[in-house]
């Protein structure tokens, strides 16, 4: 059986969720700045996904996953201490 050490796990998984958080604001941003229309708005004014805007967003949508699954890890640990 591992043994639970919150003085060592605790600061580490907590530190990886600050990151994660980053990684995704860093994302976020760049889905913001490039502009990615997420609403279509009007129909005959529509502008189509380009290859940049889709990259931008896969890398949102990683960044999103990886902050949640931090989260709850921290959170786990967390609460059985």
């Amino acid at each position: 059986m591992i043994n639970f050490r919150p003085e060592r796990e605790l600061p580490l998984a907590r530190t990886t969720y600050v990151a994660a958080a980053r990684r995704f604001l860093q994302a976020m941003s760049g889905v913001l700045a490039r502009g990615v229309p997420i609403d279509p708005g009007h129909p005959d004014r529509i502008r189509d996904w380009g290859a940049q805007d889709v990259a931008a967003l896969r890398e949102l949508h990683t960044a999103l996953g990886e902050m949640l699954e931090a989260r709850r890890a921290w959170d786990g640990l967390r609460r059985h201490r």
